[in-house]
């Protein structure tokens, strides 16, 4: 567990080689694959990977390390991750997936592996935004763009009747309004306090 929290890359490979529990959690329940993960040792994270280590231990916070890699942008982890068949799909405690993680920070690697892999890109969280509003809002286009060629629903509305298109309006983002228009979005859907996306702009 120290070798993990230190980065102690050797001592972790002698431990390992050893037969070390590399499952045992601490008293605050994190595994020793948590631990490396968030203080950032990689390699011994892919180390821990390659022997088998349990990569479906949530942590309190109600993350699982896919999900924090897909957050943080860690290409090698979510690849090793998928690799080793952790559901692409699997969300934490406000209902966001890896790809809604991944969209949000505008990982669009990331984005494309989970679409490879299956994940539900009209997935939403518990306020009813899916990963194509974030995307919308936050001005990833080549994101946005990756989403519309795999099927993402460009006039899903969240709990607030915004659409897509009226997020990218709200933010002046002119490059992903024309990308929503020329797939033909509906731009007169308005939201609940009935402004369509003209308004909004």
């Amino acid at each position: 567990m120290k070798a993990c929290e230190y980065g102690q890359t050797e001592v972790a490979k002698m431990l390992l080689d050893k037969g070390t529990d590399y499952d045992k959690c601490n008293r605050l329940g994190q595994s020793p694959l948590m631990i490396a993960y968030e203080q950032g040792h990689t390699e011994i994270v892919m180390m821990l990977l390659d022997r088998g280590a349990n990569h479906d231990i949530w942590e309190d916070d109600g993350e699982s390390l896919l999900l924090k890699a897909c957050e943080h942008g860690h290409l090698k982890i979510v690849m090793m991750l998928l690799d080793k068949e952790a559901d692409c799909n699997e969300c934490d405690m406000w209902a966001e997936s890896p790809i809604m993680k991944a969209c949000e920070h505008g990982h669009s690697d990331i984005v494309k592996m989970l679409l490879d892999k299956g994940a539900d890109c009209n997935e939403c969280d518990k306020c009813g935004k899916s990963p194509l509003m974030t995307a919308c809002e936050n001005d990833y286009s080549e994101i946005v763009m990756l989403l519309l060629d795999r099927g993402a629903d460009y006039n899903k509305c969240d709990d607030w009747n915004d659409s897509p298109l009226i997020k990218a309006c709200e933010q002046g983002h002119i490059e992903i309004v024309k990308l929503l228009l020329d797939r033909g979005t509906d731009y007169n859907k308005c939201e609940k306090i009935s402004q369509s996306p003209i308004m909004q702009a």
